[in-house]
């Protein structure tokens, strides 16, 4: 701090003028001076001529010469002068308010103009006069000049208004008698502010990589050093790079300066995905948070059915019909379909894929697509258990597949297609339909995290069901048959079907005009009366015949009937077979 010695409190100025009894109108004597640090000036005019005992103004100028230096506790003291009384002291212009006197001041300087209209009034002698100017001075409070501060380069004047009382010159001499300087140091006090902004999509493909923006801005009056903006992306979220956490280091920011960056990032799962940004500086505690944003990650779902029939008789074809959806809410490219059928048995035939769309199919994994996991498809009730588990294809048997793609399914379509599988000898026909979706982000560092795969899968199996089925034929060797001779009847049984048939057994019924003569067959053979019983073949394969025969002798003439009964383990009832034959006697002839 610049210090001034209060030794220039002896500076003063003096000026001279002569008092006369006659009006004067000269111009007035101006003097100047300035302190020895070269600081403060004063520069005081005062009218050349007076009259005696009329009152008269000068003007006293105060000026700071510095550049830098500000000056307080300004004062000037008029020093006592024979035949001479300062009556009032003003300040000129604006500043007339600082230097305001005090209430006793005030009340001296009105006492002071009472005195003078006294005076005047009683034209009291000289020396009364004198006393009374005496007593004026002696209040000291009309011979000062102060000034509370004074900048570089600013002036003050005052206006003092005197009186002459003695004729001949005056001398009068302004005294600085102290001010205080005072180095002023400046400095602009700024205040940087950090506004961020985040902003994301509202909506994203999980099979696509998506850009998460980030804006700072030093919206304040000063310049930000250091800092860093950061952001946690949370589970299920990464850049291309694998990073979970985001970090942007920024060695400043000027005011009014923006910087902007940009991460491209990827979604390991479907779902939603929220965060803040944080920037914050260095070294303060400056810092700005974003808004939170949010970034619904959607994906292609698949859901597979197949439909086909509970059972299936013998060696027919098993039809069945499998759909794809997409019930998704974003389109599967390249889904890949896998058809699985026994390897005992064979693909007859498959069709053409028909797509079609069902707004309601879209809306059935809504809810699992929130949870942010693929849906798969229950497998339909297998028709064979297995120790109350569910039988699958794998399980069974041995498979073979065929595969086709789908180039693009919407989200709520449907790829349908049906196809046929010959039954061949298998008791079973399960089968398989599996539907893959998968994507990868290939600019992704990490590919196994970045490949979204949605697979669904479906089984339907198909009983057959084999039914043995027994025929039986009756033919005689001869018809008409004369008295004395024998007819034949040779009896066939097969199996048709395609299951075998167990304690297969054959009866022979001769009417009552045919005598029992003789009989053959695969099994022994029983003859009790007009009844002729084989034993039971305990199992009869698909395709297997037999053949009985039975011989008689006729007893009479006329129409005979021979009846031939089938029965069995599958047969609920008896399978009859009949052939009639005409007896004749020739000697009636």
């Amino acid at each position: 701090m610049l210090r001034t010695p209060r030794c220039v409190l002896q500076a003063f100025a003096c000026t001279a003028m002569l008092a006369t009894t006659a009006l004067a109108d000269t111009p007035a004597a101006e003097n100047s001076i300035r302190t020895g640090d070269g600081l403060l000036g004063i520069r005081a005019a005062m009218p050349e001529q007076a009259r005696v005992g009329e009152s008269f103004t000068y003007q006293v100028e105060v000026t700071n010469h510095s550049d830098n230096v500000v000056l307080h506790n300004i004062q000037l003291k008029q020093r006592k002068a024979k035949g001479f009384s300062i009556e009032s002291v003003s300040m000129q212009g604006q500043d007339q308010q600082s230097s305001k006197q005090n209430k006793t001041d005030k009340q001296n300087q009105a006492d002071k103009q009472q005195s003078k209209a006294d005076k005047q009034q009683n034209n009291a002698d000289k020396q009364q006069k004198q006393s009374d100017k005496q007593q004026k001075q002696s209040s000291g409070s009309q011979d000062k000049m102060k000034i509370d501060m004074l900048k570089p380069g600013e002036s003050r004047t005052f206006t003092v208004q005197a009186t002459a009382d003695e004729e001949g010159e005056l001398r009068s001499c302004l005294e600085i008698a102290s001010y205080t300087p005072a180095l002023c140091l400046t400095s602009q006090v700024v205040k940087p502010e950090l506004e961020l902004t985040k902003t994301a999509p509202k909506k994203a493909n999980r099979c696509n990589a998506f850009e998460l923006t980030y804006t700072v801005k030093n919206g304040g009056s000063g310049d930000v050093g250091k800092f860093t903006v950061t952001d946690s992306l949370g589970d299920g979220l990464a850049t291309i790079d694998g990073d979970t956490e985001l970090s942007f280091p920024v060695d400043g920011l000027k005011a009014g300066d923006t910087r902007e960056f940009v991460a491209r990032v990827y979604a390991q799962k479907p779902g939603e995905f929220s965060s803040r940004a944080v920037a914050k500086a260095e070294n303060s505690d400056l810092k700005s948070r974003s808004k939170e944003t949010t970034t619904k990650v959607i994906a292609a779902d698949l859901v597979v059915k197949v439909d086909g029939p509970d059972r299936v008789y013998g060696n027919g074809m098993a039809n069945f019909t499998a759909k794809v959806t997409n019930s998704g809410n974003v389109a599967a490219e390249s889904v890949n379909v896998t058809v699985h059928w026994p390897s005992k048995a064979n693909l007859a035939d498959m069709g053409e894929v028909q797509l079609k769309t069902d707004d309601s199919a879209s809306q059935a994994s809504n809810k699992n697509q929130a949870k942010g996991q693929p849906t798969k498809a229950p497998k339909q009730d297998s028709k064979k258990q297995n120790g109350g588990q569910e039988k699958t294809a794998s399980d069974s048997q041995q498979m073979q597949d065929r595969s086709f793609e789908i180039d693009r399914l919407e989200p709520g379509q449907t790829a349908q297609f049906t196809y046929a599988i010959r039954t061949d000898n298998l008791k079973e026909i399960p089968t398989e339909v599996r539907a893959t979706h998968v994507c990868t982000i290939d600019e992704a560092e990490d590919q196994a995290k970045s490949t979204a795969e949605a697979t669904a899968t479906a089984m339907a199996t198909a009983e057959v069901v084999r039914l043995p089925a027994l025929q039986i034929a009756v033919i005689d060797d001869e018809d008409p048959v004369k008295s004395g001779s024998k007819v034949q009847y040779t009896i066939q049984v097969w199996n048709e079907g395609d299951a075998p048939d167990h304690n297969v057994e054959l009866i022979a019924r001769l009417p009552d005009n045919l005598k029992f003569d003789s009989a053959d067959g695969p099994t022994e053979v029983q003859n009790e009366g007009d009844t002729v019983t084989f034993s039971p073949i305990k199992s009869m394969k698909p395709g297997a015949r037999v053949e009985y025969t039975v011989t008689a002798k006729p007893t009479g003439t006329g129409n005979a009937r021979f009846e031939a009964a089938l029965k069995s383990k599958m047969l609920t009832s008896e399978v009859v077979s009949e052939e009639p034959t005409r007896l004749f006697d020739p000697s009636n002839n």
